[in-house]
């Protein structure tokens, strides 16, 4: 853990198991916080050693462990129920229960030679459509974005052209729209309609060009995406396809970006009511990390 003001190292969460097996973390989310599971100072994070941790950062205690046997790549959680889903390499979803910590669902391909059903590789990224309660949508190695209902056995239905390497797809908050950040040189960064999967836009907001492990709406109006082969991070205006922000040339690829809130000089300085403030940014190049304030 580190201070964000100072930016000094505090501690590390790290309990025997990981002294003993030290393993590389792929994914980091904040647990939410409900009435129904108000634990605060929550993350769990998961490993390449197959473990999902979640630790209760600020004491550095681990309250429970999973156990996968696989290379666990990411997870995340449930927008409302206290349920998480882990991705991997061995092609499956599988869904928890936070509350029992048990399996509750393992989402796969049928196997059948003639459908595309499934992922046939690595799974790196998943969430949750954040208007339902019932749908994932996940990519990974074999270029597809895969739509599952947690109700039923099998995808429901797929884009494909999209090679996903890392946290690299995000839903708009109206569950209407999909960002898809890809690792290919070209259309790295498209919109497509949930509903119909149609392609709505590329985005080619400028002639750098980047390819992308990962990307995030900031609202329904900006959206920041990151990546390598260009080591660089912008954020764009989805009103006029344009950067408006970007940092060319960094010490290495962006592997993760995670957003923020609105920062105190912000809210307290006098805008004009059509603007937006937009909230603090953090990502990941090489073995940094670092903190910007959009303005």
């Amino acid at each position: 853990m580190i201070n964000i003001k100072t930016g000094k190292y505090i501690s590390s969460l790290c309990d025997a198991e990981m002294v003993q097996s030290a393993s590389p973390t792929t994914s980091i989310k904040y647990r939410h916080v409900k009435k129904s599971h108000p634990i605060t100072e929550t993350l769990t994070a998961s490993y390449c050693s197959g473990c999902i941790k979640c630790w209760h950062y600020l004491s550095g205690q681990c309250l429970y462990t999973i156990r996968e046997r696989r290379q666990t790549l990411g997870l995340t959680y449930h927008p409302r129920l206290p349920k998480l889903v882990t991705v991997g390499d061995d092609t499956k979803l599988i869904l928890y229960d936070e509350e029992t910590r048990t399996q509750e669902r393992i989402f796969q391909a049928s196997g059948a030679p003639d459908m595309m059903n499934g992922h046939k590789s690595r799974v790196f990224c998943v969430c949750f459509n954040p208007a339902s309660n019932h749908e994932i949508v996940s990519g990974g190695w074999d270029d597809t974005i895969q739509f599952w209902d947690v109700r039923q056995p099998f995808v429901l239905r797929h884009i494909t052209g999209v090679h996903i390497c890392g946290e690299g797809i995000a839903i708009r908050s109206d569950g209407k729209q999909i960002l898809t950040c890809a690792w290919q040189k070209e259309n790295a960064v498209q919109l497509w309609d949930y509903s119909t999967e149609k392609l709505i836009a590329n985005l080619e907001p400028e002639v750098y060009k980047s390819q992308l492990y990962c990307g995030k709406f900031i609202n329904d109006i900006f959206f920041v995406c990151g990546g390598s082969d260009n080591n660089y991070i912008r954020v764009v205006d989805l009103r006029t396809n344009s950067t408006i922000s970007g940092i060319k040339n960094l010490p290495g690829g962006v592997y993760s970006i995670d957003i923020g809130p609105i920062s105190a000089t912000q809210l307290k300085r006098s805008r004009p009511t059509d603007e937006i403030d937009l909230p603090k940014l953090a990502f990941c190049s090489d073995k940094a990390i670092f903190e910007i304030e959009l303005s």
